[in-house]
């Protein structure tokens, strides 16, 4: 398994008995099928370009998307696709809310919110597919040795809806 989807699975462990099961639950750990699939007629997917964790946290009312990366030597790597989609005046769907990421060894964890991720890729003016940006300006909302920890911060980072009373 890929160290990424490692990751992806490891993290979601740990959320999801926060996670509202009667909501939309997508983990995509496969960027191709979502491609293949979105937009198509009775599909789950309105867009391809969808976080690697996509789902409602018990009490939240709004869906919390989240967007794994591997982290090397300050830098990680994206699909062309989601820099548009997510970038300020992406066309995305489904904006990620925090971006998380972990270095090969999974023993140092990383989040952002996606305000700040969105400025690096607003910078971004390359057009190949695969893009590596480095984050050295960009420093992490969270910095932890443990993954339980970073899934606490997720935990309790995720914004409620604006609209549901509390």
């Amino acid at each position: 398994m890929k160290q990424e989807n490692r990751f992806v699975a490891q993290l979601f462990h740990y959320l999801a008995p926060f996670v509202d099961l009667s909501e939309d639950l997508f983990i995509c750990v496969d960027g191709g099928a979502a491609k293949h699939h979105a937009g198509q007629d009775g599909a789950a997917l309105l867009d391809q370009n969808v976080p690697d964790l996509w789902f409602t946290l018990i009490g939240k009312g709004r869906p919390t998307g989240i967007e794994a990366k591997i982290i090397e030597k300050n830098s990680m790597s994206f699909r062309r696709g989601q820099v548009q989609a997510w970038r300020t005046n992406g066309g995305g769907r489904y904006q990620p809310e925090l971006w998380v990421a972990t270095n090969r060894d999974l023993s140092e964890f990383y989040c952002w919110h996606h305000t700040d991720i969105q400025r690096r890729l607003d910078d971004s003016t390359s057009n190949v597919d695969n893009i590596k940006l480095s984050l050295t300006n960009y420093p992490p909302a969270y910095r932890g040795p443990n993954l339980a920890g970073l899934a606490l911060f997720v935990l309790t980072h995720s914004k409620p809806d604006p609209y549901q009373s509390q």
